[in-house]
């Protein structure tokens, strides 16, 4: 498959990823600019929303639900904005001829990068959480129940949370377009990046610095100059619900400026500001609930910022301003312990970090021993200068610092309570933390930059020289320093990353998750193995992928431990099934009836998954082959 004939699947993504948010924010009033960057995640609301809906009233999951939902709450949008017009007010922003080229210099070269990096349409990332995410995509559809309230487990326990934004996005797509599960991951996530985070970016800097051309092009440089994202999360993990939700978090932290009035002035009112963060909300929390609790965290500076100018003009009592701050607080503290995995969960991270190393990645921008991201670094240092000289907007300054602090106790594997509490929302884990140090930094890099352009354009000889081009010399001097922008900003980290994430989209006779011969295995499976059989196979191996690229189902489509008795017979005793008696019962009760085996090669390169119960697979014990591809074979339980 070609990415030409994958464009009609990507064009659906964007319908789906745009078009709700752009309809409901042209309804509530929302121009240019603000209309564009609000529309993705509106989007994911609206998707949200009719997942839930859905599945409460028993409607099977498609485009129609999520029309329905999106047609009604447009309803609803149009008869408040008939009754509270003038509250409503929004800012129209400046007109697109800005912002429309420099989305442009943000989108394609990270677009570039990002076909680079996946490859082909149908290349998997070859990491440990995509056996869930590429099984939860095709569980869907076969359910027709996106809910979030039920997608854990993928239906072989009793249904659990499990934030299905993300999943209920691809799985529309999926069902829409005709694309394959693979193709339809790499066509939403290229459309979430070239939408909520590209335009994002330049919402959320232009909240600080108005829609000033500068600025525009400075936050569509950046956007591109930070390794932990986007590239980190095309491949670690990986965690595809965690990078739809930290690209949303730009646009929810503008919102939030707006709201605080803390940075250019607009003519948005309270009011709208409020709804528009309502819509907004739920779409984070069910895309990823630790970015709606990390928010709430990075809105801290921007909290104490207001708070502290209303206090200095006096214009209100001390208490209206100081107890609005202190309930925030609390709701915050409470969202902050409350909202976060079991401490049993963060093992994995219980030996690992550097909180050394992670104190100078976050001053040079280089996290997870990369090296220097040589213009985000130069331009946060230029830009703390501004900030800090012209004593303006200093709660940027916080906002980077807050992003450093938890990547940098996330790191302190040496204070374990301190980073439990801290970190813990995040499992402790500072690669996703690293996720959000682009979000927090861009504004004082931006800023950065806009200086450098103002002080240039300020000197004499520079002056001369724009003077006598009637204009032209002006555009080609834009024009030359955002291409010197765009080759500067991949130098150093983000070569890195991006090597490091393409690697993992590659089948090759070795990749960690499926190689070449497993791939080929699986995708004749549907001319071996007979409609209600089930597969069993070792998880992290890839074999439990049989299920998404096939729909044969397999036994355990997700981790490493059955969750019933039967299961664990299966998997603990399976080999012994001539002598133990246990192993039949368990192996009619859930109708299993082949094994895919794919060694013991682990999905995390160096271990070995040893499963007791699939080691002796021959005839003797009960097991003929039927197919096979290098070292990978498929075996029919004969035995039973």
């Amino acid at each position: 498959m070609s990415w030409l004939s994958a464009l009609p699947g990507f064009l659906v993504a964007l319908a789906v990823l745009l078009g709700p948010g752009l309809l409901w924010g042209a309804i509530f009033g929302l121009r240019r600019l603000t209309l564009l960057a609000l529309a993705g995640p509106l989007s994911v609301t609206a998707v949200v929303l009719a997942a839930e809906s859905a599945s409460l009233a028993g409607v099977q999951w498609s485009l129609v639900p999520l029309l329905g939902v999106t047609a009604a709450v447009g309803l609803v949008l149009w008869l408040v904005r008939r009754r509270f017009d003038d509250a409503l007010a929004t800012d129209p922003g400046r007109p697109l001829r800005r912002t429309l080229p420099a989305w442009a210099v943000a989108a394609v070269p990270i677009g570039l990068i990002t076909l680079w990096i996946f490859g082909e349409p149908e290349n998997i990332a070859h990491s440990h959480d995509n056996v869930f995410h590429l099984n939860a995509i095709r569980y869907i559809a076969e359910t027709g129940n996106a809910s979030s309230a039920e997608l854990g487990y993928l239906g072989t326990r009793a249904p659990t949370f499990y934030p299905a934004g993300w999943h209920a996005l691809v799985s529309l797509v999926l069902l829409s377009s005709g694309l394959s599960i693979p193709a339809a991951i790499n066509v939403v996530n290229l459309a979430i990046i070239l939408t909520l985070w590209c335009v994002g970016c330049l919402f959320l800097v232009t909240r600080v610095t108005g829609e000033r051309r500068a600025a525009l092009l400075s936050a569509a440089v950046l956007s591109g100059a930070y390794s932990s994202f986007p590239y980190l999360l095309y491949e670690f993990g990986v965690v595809y619900p965690f990078m739809l939700s930290i690209a949303m978090l730009p646009a929810m932290l503008a919102l939030v400026i707006q709201l605080l009035r803390v940075g250019a002035p607009l003519r948005t009112t309270t009011a709208a500001n409020l709804l528009l963060l309502l819509g907004v909300v739920p779409g984070l929390a069910l895309a990823h609930p630790a970015s709606l609790v990390g928010a709430l965290g990075l809105s801290v500076p921007m909290v104490v910022a207001a708070a502290y100018a209303r206090l200095r003009r006096g214009s209100w009592p001390a208490w209206r301003t100081l107890v609005p701050v202190g309930v925030f607080l609390l709701v915050l503290a409470a969202a902050w312990m409350l909202l976060r995995p079991s401490r049993g969960s963060s093992d994995n991270w219980d030996e690992l970090g550097d909180a050394g190393w992670a104190l100078l990645a976050v001053v040079l921008h280089s996290p997870l021993f990369r090296p220097v991201a040589v213009l985000a670094a130069a331009l946060t240092l230029v830009g703390a200068v501004v900030v800090l000289r012209r004593r303006r907007h200093r709660w940027t300054l916080g906002l980077y610092g807050l992003a450093a602090m938890l990547f940098v106790v996330a790191n302190w594997k040496e204070a374990p309570d301190l980073r439990w509490v801290v970190a813990g929302v995040w499992y402790n884990d500072y690669f996703r933390i690293s996720a959000m140090l682009p979000v927090a930094g861009i504004i004082v890099a931006s800023l950065g930059a806009v200086a450098l352009v103002d002080a240039g354009a300020r000197h004499p000889a520079v002056l001369s020289f724009l003077r006598g081009g009637s204009g032209k010399r002006a555009g080609a001097a834009v024009v030359v320093l955002v291409l010197l922008g765009v080759a500067l900003a991949p130098l150093g980290a983000v070569q890195r990353g991006v090597a490091e994430a393409a690697a993992k989209y590659r089948f090759t006779e070795n990749s960690q998750l499926l190689t070449n011969d497993e791939l080929a295995l699986i995708q004749r499976l549907p001319e071996t193995v007979e409609e209600g059989a089930v597969v069993v196979g070792v998880p992290l191996t890839g074999a439990s992928l049989s299920y998404a690229y096939t729909g044969i189902p397999t036994l355990l489509p997700y981790g490493t431990v059955p969750s019933t008795v039967a299961g664990k017979t299966v998997y603990e005793s399976l080999d012994e099934l001539t002598t133990n008696p246990e192993v039949c019962p368990a192996v009619e009760k859930l109708g299993v009836r082949y094994v895919l085996d794919f060694g013991t090669g682990s999905v995390h390169p160096g271990e070995t998954e040893v499963v007791p119960g699939l080691q002796d697979l021959t005839r003797e014990n009960g097991f003929e082959r039927v197919d096979s591809e290098g070292t990978a074979a498929l075996y029919r339980i004969t035995g039973c």
